[in-house]
């Protein structure tokens, strides 16, 4: 039961991912030329991470992540005012690999 509703929640997740990354026009508030819709990539892949984590194991967890991370970019090839850009794979990348880093360094800890 459990797991199910952690794959309910990742699949929601995914969908409020597209939903976002395929909004038109959608521009992110420019803080002196911090690019900060890669933070909101790294956020949006974190939070994919914690739950994707729950739900498949590790190799599952890098492949889905990638694919859902291109998928979102190659959305935005068709979505007017988006652009695809290469940071911002990096961004969700570096998000998964973020949260994965934490949940390994919590699992060590307690053994």
């Amino acid at each position: 039961m459990r797991k199910s509703v952690n794959l309910l929640l990742l699949i929601v997740w995914i969908v409020i991912i597209f939903m976002l990354t395929g909004f038109p026009a959608l521009e992110s508030p420019k803080i002196k030329e911090l690019p900060v819709d890669k933070f909101y990539h790294f956020i949006l892949f974190f939070v994919y991470g914690f739950l994707a984590l729950r739900t498949m194991n590790i190799l599952a967890y890098f492949i889905s992540g990638g694919l859902v991370i291109i998928g979102a970019e190659v959305q935005q090839l068709f979505i007017p005012g988006r652009d695809f850009e290469y940071f911002d794979i990096v961004a969700g990348g570096a998000g998964l690999v973020a949260i994965y880093l934490v949940s390994t360094a919590k699992k060590i800890r307690k053994v």
